[in-house]
């Protein structure tokens, strides 16, 4: 609707940014839809009038909403929606509701009841102190209130309610053009200014409960709005978003490159070299190969493809039309990955299925064993091309740097020149480095975060922000091993990132029949200077976590660490996310340490969100890289926990079962 809010469902992977402006506020809001039946936003609000520092328009709040969504099974049937807004932030917002809406003909119909910031003028009794006579009042102040960001669960569904609704019209043969009508039960001296004494009643003040407004979506990307809000305001809104569940552009059809040549003598070196040659001109670059009887072992390293069915199917399709061209008997085929050094899996076809356009997916499906790797498998095998190290990779391109949520203004950002590097002096020894030079930015504007009484192990970034050098942001060495089977490990020291560096070692243990990973991360580290090359300051610390991984049905993965953190607190960390088949993930995480609400400052504790989209959604071809967007309301010391490179929960997915049983529709496809 316009104001107020429906029962529609956003499909499961969708992900928007609302940017809404009217003579009252500028607000921004970021949604994403995890689930088909879970929408969670969070927003920015600047009002006009509202003062920071005794400067109108500069306040600046922020917070977060969650809706629960039912789509019945019988089209006839509403959705049904149970929301909660700005559940855990000042109250500017805070509200709950529950929503019906009906789609007809051409029109979807809402209406639902709400309690909090909806109640205004015509409010009626709580419908739910049935319940319990404890509903009937609603605390002005939530008690958990404390320096903010605690969920104010003392308030929910309390107090009286009040009634809301509209309906929207889609006018036939428009493109989607619509025209929306709602009942606006808001009270906007109470809803965004909670009655403060500067908020301005000419701005806030209501000659109509009825909003009128018109919805055009531009392109499947872009949707804009435009209404008049409370009998004397125009209101705008754009909407940009889409949902990354699926491929947004068509990809290739698997054709792979090949040069095969006769082996009139039927050599085995021959035939090796023939699949060295043909899987490295597809980008499937062969580390090892084996053929023993009529069993052929080969390893392969890609970071081509994010989906070890795809890339195994497509080696496997091309080492047996060679096999074929080389007149060799093989009966099966096995395909392992190689990265860092480590096999992370043995993915096994049977040969004459894998070209066979008459067999059914389903029983090569049925027929490809997934096996788990072996930390000496493929250092066995007899034929090993030889590899002149070191290898080196190099890019250079433009990086967009951002801070946002800064009261002074809410966007603070640049451009860098980008170079990053890698130098792998083995398969297990590797170098990684990323060097930035600012061509663009406004952060010399701005001033450091808020004051802090803790050690300044994050509130001092604006400064790091501010060099416009050239600087070091990472030069981290790294050896990756594995000790014995589902056990790896990693020693690493250098440069870590922006604002420190030092030495340490990782460990995990993944057992590849199971749904649970244990890790451990120890590291001493010391902070850099503002500069970023080779200085530093003298705060050192130790830092280091117990973790707990756990992958739940439906694509959830779940991850607790207990430890310490940078600025010397300990506690915990509970994330969890949710990754859908395209492998788009989506996910919400929160520290809770022994440093008090008073002493961590605005926020009490840290907590965000975070989704990772996999670049080759948007390409004709496939890729391994994906853009990662992670969002803290503040930026505070409590909580801060070490940036690193080349995690190993990273470096060793696509070694468990369960990863890779999700994987089938990538299957020579």
């Amino acid at each position: 609707m316009v104001q107020t809010p429906s029962a529609d469902s956003k499909p499961e992977g969708f992900v928007a940014l609302t940017l809404n402006k009217n003579d009252i506020w500028k607000f921004g809001t970021l949604s994403i839809s995890p689930f088909n039946w879970l929408e969670a936003s969070y927003f920015y609000y600047r009002p006009t009038d509202l003062e920071w520092q005794n400067t109108a328009g500069y306040y600046l709040d922020k917070g977060f909403n969650v809706k629960f969504k039912y789509k019945p099974k019988n089209g006839n049937r509403p959705n049904l929606a149970i929301g909660l807004d700005d559940f855990a932030g000042t109250g500017f917002f805070t509200k709950e509701y529950v929503v019906a809406t009906q789609e007809l003909t051409n029109m979807k119909v809402s209406f639902g009841i709400g309690w909090g910031k909806f109640v205004g003028e015509n409010s009626f009794d709580n419908p739910l102190s049935f319940i319990s006579n404890k509903l009937n009042v609603r605390p002005k102040i939530s008690e958990n209130l404390s320096k903010g960001g605690n969920p104010s669960y003392d308030q929910w569904f309390r107090g009286n309610a009040a009634a809301f609704g509209g309906l929207q019209y889609f006018i036939p043969n428009k493109n989607g053009l619509s025209i929306k009508l709602e009942y606006d039960p808001f009270d906007y001296l109470d809803f965004s200014s909670l009655n403060r004494p500067e908020a301005s009643f000419n701005l806030r003040k209501k000659n109509s409960n009825i909003n009128i407004g018109f919805s055009y979506p531009f392109n499947k990307f872009l949707t804009i709005d435009a209404a008049f809000i409370k009998g004397n305001t125009f209101n705008l809104s754009f909407t940009i978003g889409t949902a990354f569940n699926d491929q947004l552009s068509k990809k290739q059809k698997f054709n792979p490159s090949l040069d095969i040549k006769e082996n009139k003598e039927h050599s085995k070196i021959e035939f090796y070299e023939s699949i060295l040659l043909n899987l490295n001109n597809n980008n499937l670059f062969l580390q090892t190969a084996s053929l023993k009887e009529d069993e052929l072992d080969v390893s392969i390293s890609t970071s081509q493809h994010r989906n070890a069915i795809r890339s195994s199917s497509y080696a496997a399709s091309i080492v047996q039309k060679v096999s074929e061209k080389h007149e060799m008997d093989i009966n099966q085929i096995n395909i392992s990955h190689i990265n860092a050094g480590i096999e992370l899996n043995n993915i096994k076809y049977i040969a004459n299925h894998i070209n066979n356009d008459n067999l059914p997916i389903e029983l090569l499906v049925r027929n490809t064993a997934l096996e788990s790797g072996d930390s000496m498998g493929f250092k066995k095998d007899e034929f090993k091309p030889n590899i002149d190290f070191p290898v080196i990779f190099s890019s250079v391109s433009p990086a967009l740097v951002t801070h946002i949520g800064n009261p002074e203004k809410f966007f603070f950002g640049g451009v860098n020149l980008q170079h990053i590097s890698e130098i792998q002096f083995s398969r297990n020894l590797l170098l990684s480095t990323e060097f930035n030079a600012r061509i663009y930015g406004n952060f010399e504007n701005t001033i450091s975060g808020p004051g802090s009484s803790m050690e300044h192990v994050r509130t001092d970034l604006v400064e790091y922000l501010k060099e416009d050098d050239i600087v070091i942001s990472r030069m981290q060495l790294d050896y990756v091993w594995s000790p014995r089977k589902d056990t790896y490990a990693k020693l690493s020291g250098g440069i870590y990132e922006t604002m420190f560096a030092g030495y340490g070692i990782e460990t995990l243990y993944k057992p590849f029949q199971k749904n649970y990973s244990l890790g451990f991360e120890i590291f001493h580290v010391k902070q850099r200077s503002f500069d970023q090359r080779f200085s530093f300051k003298d705060y050192s610390t130790v830092t280091g976590h117990f973790n707990f991984g756990y992958s739940l049905p439906l694509g959830i993965e779940s991850n607790i660490s207990y430890g310490r953190y940078l600025a010397k607190d300990d506690g915990f960390t509970f994330d969890l996310g949710r990754r859908t088949k395209s492998g788009f993930k989506a996910g919400i995480y929160f520290t809770r340490t022994n440093v008090s609400a008073e002493t961590f400052g605005e926020g009490s504790f840290d907590k965000g969100f975070y989704f990772q989209i996999p670049m080759d959604l948007f390409s004709t071809g496939y890729s391994g890289n994906y853009s990662t967007f992670k969002l803290s309301p503040l930026t505070r010391d409590g909580g801060a926990k070490l940036i690193h490179d080349k995690d190993l929960k990273g470096l060793i997915y696509n070694s468990t079962y369960r990863e890779l049983n999700q994987q089938w529709r990538g299957l020579l496809n």
